[in-house]
This record gives structure tokens, sequence and C-alpha cells, in this order.
């Protein structure tokens, strides 16, 4: 007799993971939890294959249909529920095959010098998924038009960035940290053959207290630095007092060649601040590495951003912003506290598929595994968004997931691991907050060897010590 794989995770589950249920019903549950969840795999394998070829058919990805509504009309909230409005949750189009973890080795071959993680303390995130469509969204500044729009291509709202130039920046943001991690999610709405005089998009920082100091300034500063993207090609400017120190480039890049890049791209850009030297990412190129971007007397304290479109029909979009505290020490977390709360793992919207960009997160988990021999636990966790089943089952699938790649691509040892979801169950962050929901999206690594009764722990955790 055959058994599905998920079975076989689960059944490894009820003796690895016996101590953590406080409540015995847990485990004695998940055969048949496991065999729903197979069940709802398969299910969603029809519905996803079906969907390609829908979305084959269409003439063109980007005829753009901006879906504005009334501010109390909700008549496009149904399908969104299954834990929506999350970072990890929206199409992340990458332009390569496979996934960690699949037969087929694009993604891994791209992302091999892939070194970006992002950190697990997450301190601003914004969706856009709370701001009223047509309308500048609540917290941010604009030395322009900002307008807060839904796409007929992708999930999720958006700023839209139309036709001349802008300059923008989140006010609740705060003063920069001296180090930390970035991403945002960015469409390129052009026709990359068609020739602009400009087409340029810029994360700007700079030693100002507050981006809404000289806001339609776009040298505004004394100390300054411009990463981003100019007509095709990757861009930086870096400005300092001494002038001496300053820098321009613009580079050709493969991801934004017009030979290849097709009108509706998404890519994601990654930042990483470490002291004075930042790293900017545009998906998986490391396109520049400024080891002095920043003066040492001068830090930068705020941040926004620039837009300059000339051709008529022609946008940027921008969303799925977050920002967070510097990449974890892997190694160290797991070995010392015995606890990763891994939120650099991404998965495709609404199922366990690994994005590729998981890559430097799963590596480090695994080589880490590998070398100690050790057991560890993998727990998906997901907010408050969507029904409690449906949250919990993807939760359990996606845990088994990141267990799979990582005894079938990284080679740990089968029998090191077991995987578990719980779901929304366990709120150990605030729901009611963008940043508190980016973190309760996670997967969480236990060492068995160094953390104990991690359910029970949870429990106190969300509950106090009179429900442990």
């Amino acid at each position: 007799m055959k058994y599905n794989p998920i079975f076989i995770s689960f059944f490894s589950i009820a003796i690895v993971l016996a101590p953590y249920s406080s409540q015995g019903q847990f485990i004695k549950d998940l055969k048949k939890r496991a065999e729903e969840a197979a069940k709802q795999t398969v299910e969603r394998k029809t519905e996803e294959k079906s969907a390609e070829k829908t979305e084959q058919a269409i003439d063109s990805l980007f005829n753009i249909k901006l879906k504005k509504k009334a501010g109390n009309d909700t008549s496009n909230q149904e399908g969104m529920e299954m834990e929506s409005g999350g970072f990890e949750d929206f199409q992340y189009e990458t332009g390569y095959e496979g996934i960690p973890g699949s037969t087929e080795s694009g993604s891994l071959q791209a992302y091999s010098k892939f070194d970006f993680i992002m950190g697990s303390d997450i301190l601003y995130a914004e969706d856009f998924s709370k701001a009223q469509l047509g309308d500048l969204p609540d917290g941010w500044t604009t030395s322009n038009t900002l307008e807060v729009v839904e796409l007929n291509a992708f999930q999720g709202k958006w700023l839209q960035l139309q036709k001349g130039k802008n300059l923008f920046a989140p006010l609740t943001l705060g003063t920069l940290p001296q180090d930390f991690t970035m991403e945002f999610d960015l469409i390129l709405d052009y026709e990359p053959t068609k020739f602009a005089a400009a087409r340029m998009f810029t994360i700007i920082f700079n030693d100002l207290e507050s981006p809404s100091i000289k806001l339609g300034d776009f040298y505004a500063g004394s100390h300054m630095l411009a990463l981003g993207t100019d007509k095709g090609m990757k861009y930086k400017y870096k400005k300092w007092k001494d002038s001496q120190y300053n820098e321009r480039a613009t580079e050709a890049t493969p991801i934004l060649e017009k030979s290849t890049l097709q009108r509706g791209t998404r890519v994601r850009c990654s930042i990483w601040k470490s002291k004075n030297r930042i790293r900017f990412y545009i998906n998986e190129e490391k396109a520049f590495d400024i080891v002095q971007a920043e003066s040492p007397d001068n830090p930068f304290r705020s941040m926004k951003f620039y837009s300059e479109v000339y051709n008529e029909g022609e946008n940027f979009f921008i969303s799925n912003i977050r920002m967070a505290g510097p990449p974890p020490v892997i190694n160290r977390e797991l070995e010392e506290t015995g606890l990763l709360e891994a939120t650099g793992i991404y998965f495709e919207t609404g199922s366990d598929e690994i994005k590729p960009e998981s890559y430097p997160t799963l590596r480090q988990i695994a080589d880490f595994m590998i070398k100690s021999g050790g057991s560890f636990t993998i727990a998906g966790h997901t907010d408050n968004i969507g029904e409690k089943e449906a949250n919990r089952l993807l939760s359990e699938s996606r845990a088994s997931s990141v267990r799979k790649t990582l005894v079938k691509t990284y080679g740990v040892d089968t029998n090191q691991l077991a995987s578990i979801g719980f779901g929304q169950r366990y709120p150990v962050y605030p729901n009611d907050t963008p940043e508190g929901r980016a973190k309760n999206r996670r997967v969480d690594i236990i060492n068995l060897a160094v953390y104990e009764d991690y359910e029970g722990k949870l429990i106190e955790k969300v509950y106090g010590e009179a429900r442990k």
C-alpha cells in the first residue's frame, strides 16, 4: 500500500511531537487532518493548472483595469480570505522555472549567490490593504499625487505612480535604524522597447530628520543615496558634503534588459544595511554593494521614494513594503535559543509552494541541521485573516513543504525533522497592526535539544500561565 507523503509527515509528528500537545486531542486528529490536507492539495493543484491555462489565453498581461470602488464597497473582498494581506502571500513572478525542492534547477542556480535574508523583527509593514481605493493612503505624504488601486493581473492593493515626477514617503516609519533589512515589490508597467526620455524609480536615504523636509527635492540633505532603476538600467547616486565621495552609475542588468523584459513584470527589490555598508538587490541579483554608503558623521535618518515617468499610460506600482532589523544569525539562534522565527521563507499565494528567494534562509538552516545532527520541528503559523480551519491546513501544508525541501534539496536526514501547523491558533504578536500580522505569518524552526515544550510556551505567551 502506498501512503501520501503528507500522511507520512504527519505520522512522524505523532511520534516526535507527542509532548507538545497539552490537550492530547491534537495528536489524535493528525491522521484525519493529513488526509484532509492531502485532498485539499490535489484540488488546489488542479485549480492552479486550470488557472494557468486561462492566464495564457490572455492577450496582454497588463491590459490594466483599475478597480476603483467607493470606500464602503467590499464587492471584491470575496476570494481574498486565505491569509491575504500578507507579504509572503502575493504572487511574485521571478521569471525562473522551478522552486527549491523541485526537480528543476533553474531557480536554485539563479539564487545560489543570493545572500539576502529578511530580519525577523518587523519594524514597518505596508501592503495598503486598509487603504481606500482612489485615495492617498493614511500616513503617507507626496509631492504630487498618489492613488491606491487594484489591478487585474496582481493581487492586493498598489500605489500607482503615473506620468510626471513624484517624491513620496511613509511618515509613520520614523527614524531609520542603524542596521536594517528592507524589501518591496515594484511593477514595471511600461513597454521596454518604446523610447522614453525619463523612466526612473529609486529609493532615497538622506540625513534629514523627516522625509517631509524638502520632500520635493531629489537631492535634499547634506548626505543622500538613491538606488533603483533608470530606463532599463540599474541606477546609483551618492552625494556627500565632501564631493570627492560622490558617485553616480547606471549599468546594464539582465533583469531589466529590453530584449527580455516584458511589460507588467514584477520585481522584488531588497536592501540590507549594515553600519555604513548597503547592499541593493533586484530579484536575485546583487545590483550594488556600497561599502561607504553612509557617512559615519552624518547617518541616514529618513527615507523616501522617487518616480519619474515620461510617456502617457506608463506607470510604476509599488506595494508589499517591509522593513525589519538585521538578518538573523541563524546558526547562533538555533544553537543558543533553540528557536528561529523564519520570516525569510516565502510561499506562493494560498499554497505551500516555496518561492526561490527563500534559498539563503533554507540553506543556512539545513547547514546547521546537518552539522548538529539533532532533531527539529518545523511549525507553521498564519495571521487571523481568513477561516480558521483553512489557515490551519495551509500552515500544516507549508510546514510539511519546508520539511520536504530541507530533506530532498539540502540533504537533511528525514529522521531529524517533523512538521506541524497551528494556523492562527497562537497569535504571539498583535493581529491589529500590519507589523504584527507580518510577524505572525511565519515558519518557526525549533531545535528540540534546546527549546523544550514549544506549544506550552506558545500557550503561555498568548494566554498566560493559567492556560498552560
